[in-house]
This record gives structure tokens, C-alpha cells and sequence, in this order.
């Protein structure tokens, strides 16, 4: 996949090839949103067109508002999802002054005409332009030489499928529901930091996990998990919590036993991948009875059937 950040719409280069494009913001790419995506990547290939999916480098609702509110699916995670989805060249526009003020019409004609785009897959609450006044039956009614493919609201138990919905299941820890509506296990990636180093004292030792970009489940306790690093998969046990029965502070920490891993991944990258929620976080008495339930834990991953071919 080609990959092109656009920092000023002006700079755009004309393309000649014919290119089925998918639009939206995509944060979360839920199903409603792999819909489109697919759509848009299946009439490419059957026309001989390049898909093409444009996006923004940064969400617009944060800069109008002055806000930093946690995406759903950091840039990075973004790319590697569309890629795995087929899409051949990737557009992140950033959201600045000049976009902002972009007419409708401008916005035709300076993205979607230059990049010689000749259909459309989107939702049917995309908007675009200055105060959102672009919608999709405009480019339909207006610019007769671009096929717009409008895309149904999708619901779920009566819910609409929308990016709230997951961070509603992400933050409440429902990350079953989260898989359902997304088609892969809910993600985070971090760097693995010294923590007290307590584990190691009773046979269960765990990487630290310093997360930054990623919204991170509000319940508290502990999860099965597979754990990514080095392009290798294992299961893990992870607990998100303040540690009750060995710490008296308040910082939340990320912590996560893998099973059958023995590496020093300190200062590394892993990825996370929460598969299923065990049980709540517990005070016990001593470090004792701390490594029976962990060991009760334990045996519940090491039962569970996990297909690792389906875990992206």
C-alpha cells in the first residue's frame, strides 16, 4: 500500500489512473466501516480502478474544539488495518486552517477530481467541506462523472454501530461486543517499562506496559489477552488495576504475564489483544494466596482454544 500525508490540499498531484475511492474519518473501522472500505476495494478490482481510501491525519471534531479526546484507532494501527482490507494507496489529510475552510465544491474538485476519482463509497452521514456542508447527494446531484455509492446505517441489537458504541464496549470492558462489531479483538500497543518487579518473586513476572495513545478499559481486572512481539503470538494474562495487595498508590498500571515467553523485552514494543474479560481485580492477604489466583488464571488461558490465525 502507497501511503501519502497531506499536509496542504494545494500540493495534491493529478493523477491519470481511474481510482474507486472509500471517505471517511474511520475511526474504530467497524463494520459499517470495513462495508465501505471492501466495497470500495471489490469495484476497484473488478473495473481495473486503484482503491483508494482518504482520511484525515487528525480528528476534526478535536481541532475545531480545542480538544485532545483519545481516538478510537491511533494512525499507526489505522494504516496496518486498511492495508490488511486491500486498499492500494492511503490519503491522510490533515486537518488544519485551510481544510477547515475548504468549500464543498473546492473539495471536489481539488481532492477527489485531481486524484481522478471515479467512485464514491461512503456513509450516509459523511459530510465534508467548510461547516460540513458537503454531503453525499451533493457530489451525486452535482458532479454527474463520479458513481457516489451510499452506504446504509448498520445496527446491531437495535444499537447503531458507530465509533461510540466501541468506545462504550472498550471502556466498559465488554470486549466481546467489541469484537462483534469490529471483526478483530481490541487493541493496544505500548512500550514495556520497569516496574517493581514483584511477579518475578512468585513465578509470575510481567511486562509493564506504558500506553499512550490507545483509550484504555475502564474495568478494572484481569483479561485474556494475546500478546504480539517480535511478529509472535502468545497467550497472556493481563490486569488493569492498581495492584491492591502489593501497592498503596493510585497509579493505574497495565501489567501482563505471558505464558511460555522467557525474554528480557524491556524498552520494546508489544501489541495486546484483548480477548476476553476473567474476573475483577482483588486485595488479597498476602503474595500467597496472590499466586494461587494467578495460577487459577493461568490454567484458565492455557484452556482456552485461541486461534492465533484469527487474531488481526
Amino acid at each position: 500500500m502507497k501511503f501519502f500525508e497531506i499536509l496542504d490540499v494545494d500540493k495534491i498531484e493529478k493523477k491519470e489512473e481511474k481510482r474507486t475511492c472509500a471517505l471517511g474519518y474511520f475511526d474504530g473501522i467497524h463494520i459499517a466501516h470495513r462495508k465501505i472500505i471492501e466495497s470500495a476495494v471489490e469495484k476497484a478490482k473488478k473495473e481495473n480502478k486503484i482503491s483508494v481510501l482518504i482520511t484525515f491525519l487528525n480528528s476534526p471534531k478535536n481541532y475545531i474544539k480545542n480538544q485532545n479526546i483519545k481516538i478510537v484507532t491511533p494512525n499507526k494501527l489505522k494504516k496496518r488495518i486498511i492495508e490488511n482490507l486491500g486498499i492500494e494507496e492511503l490519503y491522510f489529510l490533515e486537518f488544519n486552517d485551510k481544510l477547515k475552510k475548504l468549500k464543498k465544491e473546492e473539495f471536489v474538485n481539488k481532492v477527489l477530481k485531481k486524484l481522478n476519482i471515479k467512485d464514491v463509497f461512503c456513509g450516509e452521514d459523511y459530510k465534508f467541506g467548510y461547516m460540513g456542508e458537503g454531503t453525499p447527494m451533493y457530489i451525486k446531484e452535482n458532479h454527474k462523472e463520479i458513481n457516489v455509492n451510499i452506504l446504509n446505517i448498520e445496527k446491531i441489537e437495535e444499537n447503531k454501530i458507530s465509533t461510540s458504541l466501541q468506545k462504550k464496549y472498550i471502556l466498559s470492558g465488554e470486549v466481546e461486543n467489541y469484537k462483534k462489531i469490529t471483526q478483530r479483538y481490541y487493541q493496544i500497543s505500548g512500550i514495556v517499562v520497569r516496574g517493581k518487579q514483584l511477579g518475578r518473586t512468585i513465578g509470575f513476572p510481567t511486562a509493564n506496559l506504558k500506553v499512550t495513545d490507545y483509550i484504555i478499559p475502564q474495568k478494572n481486572g484481569v483479561y485474556l489477552t494475546v500478546v504480539e512481539y517480535n511478529d509472535r503470538l502468545y497467550k497472556g494474562i493481563t490486569n488493569i488495576g492498581y495492584n491492591p495487595t502489593v501497592s498503596a498508590d493510585n497509579n493505574l498500571s497495565i501489567e501482563t504475564h505471558i505464558l511460555n515467553f522467557d525474554e528480557d523485552i524491556y524498552d520494546k514494543e508489544i501489541n495486546i489483544y484483548f480477548y476476553k474479560y476473567i474476573r475483577e481485580e482483588k486485595k488479597f492477604n498476602d503474595m500467597n494466596e496472590l499466586k494461587k489466583q494467578l495460577n487459577i488464571d493461568k490454567k484458565v488461558a492455557e484452556k482456552e482454544e485461541i486461534d492465533f490465525n484469527k487474531i488481526f
